[in-house]
């Protein structure tokens, strides 16, 4: 037998076996997620059933088992939103936010800031969270990955689920999570009479707020005020800033109203 054909036989006869690895189903992955689920505390576990899709639930997930203390950082209900909205604390917060304004106006002359006052509900950032583009692309990157680490060991799926890192990360915290949701951040945009100049379009930071020069001149006059921290770095938003006031704690009691304006139409208010 020729030299060519013998070697053909005997790559034929004595090739490996194909290893083919199992993927989890379906129905495992969601048992390795309801497994990693087991020990959250009854709001972020009710939270996750109203998010669409195990994607986005599972980024969310990834967010409540590295939150530390969920409970002291859960966004405010209604009742409580409320009751801060007829508080003291919620008088300084409106107080430091018109100085920044006046002072931004003063500083650009024929330019304002728009600020939403109002207090982030928990379904609004669910509604987000549930149609952000950003979550939806880091989302789908976990979910690709999660199978492999649920098959490997089940066991230690909330482990590999909190170190998992999103590149690049998602531009809304968790639902439930967002500082937005306790008074303790608010996001700035700027006006030229009824027209956006720099709004929270994550496309448009570059072009808006670092060439436009207006991510240095909020930074100037946020620098003034021991009330404001900022501007958020991870992911980067030169619109969003930390309110510093001393704990901004709801009181009791319960009160109706809204303090906040209309947004513009183009104007979005993002995290």
């Amino acid at each position: 037998m020729p030299f060519k054909s013998m070697r053909g036989v005997l790559a034929a006869c004595c090739a490996l076996p194909t290893l083919v690895l199992a993927q989890p189903s379906a129905g495992d992955l969601q048992a390795c997620v309801e497994r990693a689920t087991r020990d959250l505390p009854q709001k972020p576990a009710s939270t996750l059933r109203d998010i669409d899709g195990l994607p986005r639930q599972l980024l969310a997930l990834r967010s409540y088992l590295r939150a530390g203390d969920l409970d002291a950082r859960w966004s405010w209900t209604e009742a409580e939103i409320a009751a801060y909205e007829q508080s003291p604390a919620h008088e300084e917060a409106l107080a430091a936010l018109a100085w920044a304004q006046a002072r931004f106006a003063e500083r650009n002359p024929g330019f304002s800031l728009y600020v939403n006052t109002r207090v982030r509900s928990l379904d609004t950032q669910v509604e987000r969270w549930n149609t952000n583009a950003s979550v939806g692309v880091a989302a789908e990157a976990m979910a690709q990955a999660a199978p492999g680490a649920c098959a490997s060991s089940p066991a230690k799926f909330a482990d590999w689920a909190r170190g998992w890192r999103p590149d690049p990360p998602a531009n809304l915290a968790a639902p439930g999570l967002s500082a937005h949701g306790q008074g303790r951040a608010f996001d700035f945009q700027v006006m030229q009479g009824d027209v956006l100049v720099a709004g929270t379009d994550s496309r448009r930071i570059d072009a808006d707020w670092i060439h436009g020069g207006w991510a240095r001149r909020l930074a100037e006059v946020m620098a003034e005020s021991p009330a404001f921290e900022g501007p958020l770095r991870s992911p980067r938003e030169p619109w969003h800033y930390a309110y510093a006031a001393d704990e901004p704690a709801a009181p009791a009691g319960t009160a109706a109203g809204d303090s906040g304006t209309d947004a513009p139409s183009d104007a979005a208010d993002a995290d």
